[in-house]
């Protein structure tokens, strides 16, 4: 008989947190603590994950690394939004972030697939109650790749409508990788989403320029990427996958999305990390653009009825 997952709770920078291994020896380890992955190994001893490195880092959310980003994701212009004629006023300390980490999950499941679940409750920044949910597995291919999936859902549980929108921010390092000038990249999008010095879409439809589908760079060199794409192209299987490769190994990640879940992808090469900058790479699915509270274009992506919820799943997938 097959062995099957195993999830057991340990302690990490303090907090709990839970150890998923699987039967083929990956392992992830998600921190109770803003449902925070810290650690993907999809091999024993390799490590493809450029998490927190200490509690200090994990409670500020230092360079959003693994952030589950919910009730908003990406920056929001002027810490100011306007939804239904309300003017809001958002904390300076997470107007960049959002919300979801600074809550304490609660286990909800811990069979095949680690459930936790939080609820963040009204506040001056946001004066809804919304639940967040996350689901984290480990699955592996015939052809030796191994996956985490995630899957993330922000329910709307107050009684008026409220503006949700959901993404996800890991960064990733390769086998044998040692800065991220050395890898290629592939971005399966029509539109680039053209933004400002702050990381904030420009007005309008003048924040949508087309490119050459696929985005695709052979080698990164010094160039520097803070970047979001959308107009993403689905493959033969309905997902859209954007892929980071090491070219003298092969190594690769790749992230896979649902466009009509998370129509936005987030590159960011790592250039204003406080520590080790340009060692790590990010490829982060989310439901909508940047600032897109303040967005007219994208009111109907982030407008959630009572009771009713918005959902991604995205999966990533090691291969060498």
């Amino acid at each position: 008989m097959m062995a099957s997952t195993d999830i057991s709770k340990v302690d990490k920078f303090g907090h709990a947190a839970w150890e998923i291994a699987s039967p083929t020896g990956a392992r992830a380890i998600v921190s109770e603590r803003g449902a925070t992955l810290l650690s993907w190994q999809p091999e024993p001893g390799v490590e493809v994950l450029a998490g927190h490195q200490s509690k200090e880092e994990l409670e500020a959310g230092a360079g959003a690394r693994s952030m589950i980003l919910a009730p908003w994701s990406g920056p929001i212009a002027d810490a100011t939004y306007t939804f239904d004629g309300r003017d809001i006023q958002v904390d300076d300390a997470v107007r960049a972030y959002s919300l979801a980490y600074l809550q304490d999950f609660h286990v909800v499941s811990a069979g095949t697939t680690l459930s936790m679940e939080t609820v963040i409750k009204p506040c001056d920044s946001y004066p809804w109650t919304c639940q967040v949910s996350v689901h984290f597995s480990l699955d592996s291919g015939a052809d030796g790749e191994e996956h985490l999936s995630i899957t993330l859902e922000a329910k709307n549980l107050s009684d008026e409508p409220a503006p949700i929108a959901v993404g996800w921010h890991p960064y990733f390092m390769l086998p044998g990788m040692e800065t991220v000038s050395n890898l290629g990249l592939s971005i399966p999008a029509r539109t680039k989403i053209l933004t400002d010095r702050r990381g904030v879409p420009l007005p309008g439809e003048s924040a949508y320029g087309g490119v050459n589908t696929p985005v695709v760079i052979d080698y990164l060199g010094s160039a520097s990427l803070n970047d979001y794409y959308r107009g993403l192209v689905p493959d033969n299987y309905g997902v859209v996958a954007t892929r980071v490769v090491t070219p003298s190994t092969n190594a690769s990640v790749v992230l896979t999305q649902e466009p009509g879940e998370a129509a936005v992808v987030h590159i960011d090469t790592g250039d204003c990390l406080e520590r080790d900058p340009r060692t790590a790479i990010a490829l982060a699915p989310m439901s909508a653009v940047a600032d897109s509270f303040n967005r007219p274009d994208a009111v109907g992506s982030v407008r959630v009825e009572p009771g009713q919820s918005r959902q991604m799943t995205a999966t990533l997938t090691f291969r060498r």
